[in-house]
């Protein structure tokens, strides 16, 4: 099930996988991975029955373009469609609020693959964030 963060108790489930996911497994510092954005952004979860299993957090940039940010699953639920699932409802969510909105990513460079699978596009030349090379993709909108 996905669902739009609406309480404390909910995002303090995305804190927990983003603790677990980026600064546990990954390595990242507690300081780069919570920023003092989350207050600027919406947070996304997907649940599996009644466990949370992934999150995103997504930020305005400009005007119309949303910077999708923080995707995290569980690592028990990868490859099994979860992300592909939390990104797709973040896109509709948005597009079915302003159909002119564009989204834009940072994408580790080891997933790339990940999101070209689900029609976003790198531009730009990889560049390192906590010493995890990334590259920058743009979603491709799908003709209509």
């Amino acid at each position: 099930m996905f669902k739009k963060v609406s309480s404390k108790e909910e995002m303090e489930k995305s804190y927990a996988i983003r603790t677990k996911v980026f600064c546990e497994e990954q390595k990242i510092s507690k300081e780069i991975e919570f920023d003092n954005l989350d207050h600027l952004c919406s947070h996304f979860l997907i649940f599996d029955d009644k466990k949370v299993i992934a999150t995103a957090r997504v930020r305005q940039k400009e005007e119309n373009i949303l910077k999708i940010e923080r995707v995290a699953v569980l690592f028990e639920f990868r490859r099994q469609k979860v992300g592909s699932t939390l990104i797709k409802n973040i896109i509709k969510y948005f597009i079915n609020l302003n159909e002119n909105i564009s989204f834009i990513l940072h994408s580790q460079v080891a997933v790339a693959d990940f999101y070209e699978s689900i029609n976003f596009i790198t531009y730009g030349d990889e560049f390192f964030e906590d010493g995890i090379p990334h590259i920058a993709m743009e979603y491709k909108k799908l003709k209509s």
